[in-house]
């Protein structure tokens, strides 16, 4: 007689996408250690890559800050223009 498989029909047993989440009750650490690569110490900045960090992130929320301010200027340019016929 042969053995029932516990997968559904059409299904090999490859995982696609791993749902455990880190703090679950299911989380099981062991099963993913040979996928974490080397253990050592993270990768520290200097000073000089903080400050590139810092001004990059600075200039691009600027950058976004400004495209806004543009908008709304021309909206409220726009609205006076048609207020104040």
């Amino acid at each position: 007689m042969k053995k029932k498989s516990r997968l559904p029909e059409g299904d090999d047993g490859k995982v696609i996408a791993r749902m455990d989440v880190d703090g679950m009750p299911w989380y099981i650490d062991r099963l993913h250690d040979a996928d974490k690569g080397p253990s050592g110490p993270a990768y520290q900045m200097n000073k000089q890559e903080g400050r590139a960090y810092m001004w990059g992130a600075l200039a691009a929320a600027l950058s976004v800050v400004a495209v806004f301010a543009v908008f709304f200027a021309i909206v409220i340019l726009i609205l006076l223009y048609l207020f104040n016929r």
